[in-house]
């Protein structure tokens, strides 16, 4: 086999002439497991010591916990009896904590997976298929998202946008996900850092069908390069710190959180979709912007504007003018408008928003995914 094939086995990408030893195989000696030689990297293959089934890294995709711990996209390859070895059987998304380094993961992790282990669950949801240790190393093997985040596939695009036709698309698929697993009626639990990184699309490549799915706990990473300092988009670490509602902002009583404080989460997250970057900085500019479409009932153009507005003593004539025109239609503004309620108790849940009209088809996202690709 050709060594300059990714698949190769026969040497790993970045190896000396030296075979290296796979993680958690049975050749892998004590002295090896947290060496350099045996952490992870593209080309590498990691073994289920238990099935012996094999994840060959392919490529590194984004990584969680501040970065420090990597997500690969993976090529799963069964072992069965019958071939008398792995059998590939297609790519995974592969989050790797290295229980050394990283034990805070290592038990967050854990406590999630046991968690919700007999909860319902959604198919808009990106659920764990399999977790298995492999020397230091724990792995979660999720499905793999193909085109990655919305917020990764808005950062190519000039405009960093979504025309508003193509939000209720994806919303719809989120809004399922919290409505048939995170807010279910029995065992209600909290997403607690809904933004655009959360949401992954896939397209299959046998039916070149496309679905949209939510992370959720164990299954949330940053896909992409990591977020740059003074970025205008709102992280999920920005999001949990101050961007959250009004009832969780800075308290320390984690009753005040409920499911209405994902929906306003929801708002925030329509907001970014529509018009790409945020020109927020604290929670004093997003306390601003929110007011502001609130006392108006008409949202902007530009929220770039709307901020240089408030910052700049001297308003142009031209300022002064009103704009009657609508820049989105009142649909759009009022759910936005109703996720965004001051009081939690006025904001609607998830099955109360998938009943408005402004939900629709999946078709015109999936051509906008596709385009230019």
């Amino acid at each position: 086999m050709d060594s300059r094939n990714p698949f190769s086995t026969k040497m790993e990408i970045g190896s000396s002439s030296k075979q290296p030893t796979d993680i958690g195989s049975s050749r892998s000696s004590d002295a090896e497991i947290g060496s350099f030689s045996n952490r992870p990297r593209p080309g590498q293959t990691i073994t289920d010591p238990y099935t012996k089934d094999t994840y060959l890294l392919i490529l590194k995709i984004g990584s969680f916990s501040n970065g420090r711990c990597p997500v690969y996209k993976a090529l799963f390859s069964r072992n069965t009896y019958r071939s008398g070895g792995p059998v590939p059987r297609g790519y995974v998304t592969l989050k790797i904590i290295d229980m050394k380094l990283h034990q805070n993961e290592f038990k967050l992790i854990q406590h999630q997976l046991q968690t919700h282990l007999f909860q319902p669950q959604s198919p808009n949801i990106i659920r764990s298929k399999k977790t298995f240790f492999a020397s230091n190393l724990l792995c979660v093997s999720l499905p793999y998202m193909s085109e990655g985040s919305l917020r990764s596939i808005l950062s190519t695009r000039p405009e960093k946008k979504l025309p508003e036709n193509f939000i209720p698309v994806v919303l719809r698929e989120v809004l399922i996900g919290l409505r048939d697993e995170v807010h279910v009626f029995c065992c209600p639990t909290l997403h607690k850092s809904l933004n655009a990184g959360d949401i992954f699309v896939n397209i299959h490549d046998d039916t070149n069908e496309m679905s949209i799915k939510l992370a959720f706990e164990v299954s949330i990473y940053d896909s992409g390069p990591p977020f740059e300092e003074g970025s205008l988009f709102l992280t999920p670490k920005n999001i949990s710190i101050w961007g959250a509602a009004p009832e969780v902002f800075e308290s320390e009583n984690e009753d005040n959180r409920g499911e209405k404080s994902d929906m306003w989460l929801l708002g925030i997250t329509a907001l970014e979709l529509v018009y790409g970057n945020l020109p927020v900085k604290n929670r004093r500019d997003l306390n601003y912007i929110i007011n502001k479409i609130r006392e108006k009932k008409k949202f902007p153009k530009s929220l770039e504007k709307m901020m240089i507005k408030r910052d700049n003593k001297f308003k142009k004539l031209m300022d002064l003018v009103k704009r009657k025109k609508r820049v989105f239609s009142r649909e759009f503004e009022e759910m936005v408008l109703a996720c965004l309620r001051e009081n939690p108790e006025n904001r609607p849940t998830a099955f109360e928003l998938l009943n408005t009209p402004f939900f629709s088809d999946i078709e015109k996202f999936k051509q906008f995914v596709l385009i230019e690709q």
